[in-house]
């Protein structure tokens, strides 16, 4: 009889006090347990001008945080991080897939990458890039966690020229590529 009372009053104070919280607990576990967002960092250098060993030791450590009007040129070698609000784990596994316009945005490079354990940030870059829109993708497990769209533009602008001769250059049926 003594145990059921020792009992009872650990029953009702879980009853009354800790089982309302469960919801609330569940909910909060929830929300931290999905991949954090972030920010996208840019920088640019002209890599085809440096010698080997400049390449091999340069490090990269400012970059423009923004996600709009970004605007490149076909001799940059584009650098990027994205930068997360909190970690998501340092085994976990993300695919960037990088997509250029034709029709509709076609993947034309993915990379796997781990987040770095000091920066809580996935570094990369792109070269040699030809002109026009891409979409850069980070995903994770199928899921885009977020994405990011720039232009690649000819130093010197768009002529009626470069453009026929980009749009000529794309197209793979023989009647319409002389056609224009």
């Amino acid at each position: 009889m003594r145990q059921n009372s020792i009992h009872n009053p650990l029953i009702r104070f879980l009853s009354k006090n800790i089982f309302p919280l469960l919801p609330i607990l569940f909910t909060i576990t929830l929300i931290q347990c999905g991949v954090p967002k972030g920010e996208f960092g840019w920088t640019t250098t002209k890599m085809e001008e440096m010698d080997i060993l400049e390449k091999h030791i340069q490090t990269i450590t400012d970059y423009k945080m923004m996600r709009d009007d970004l605007i490149f040129s076909p001799t940059d070698t584009i650098h990027y991080v994205y930068q997360f609000s909190r970690s998501p784990g340092l085994e976990t596994d993300f695919y960037i897939s990088l997509n250029r316009y034709e029709l509709d945005f076609v993947e034309i490079d993915i990379k796997k990458k781990r987040v770095e354990p000091d920066s809580l940030a996935i570094r990369d870059e792109f070269s040699l890039l030809r002109t026009g829109e891409y979409l850069i993708k980070i995903v994770h497990e199928g899921d885009t966690v977020d994405e990011v769209k720039f232009r690649v533009l000819p130093d010197e602008g768009y002529t009626q020229e470069n453009l026929e001769q980009e749009l000529a250059g794309d197209q793979t049926d023989e009647i319409i590529k002389y056609s224009r």
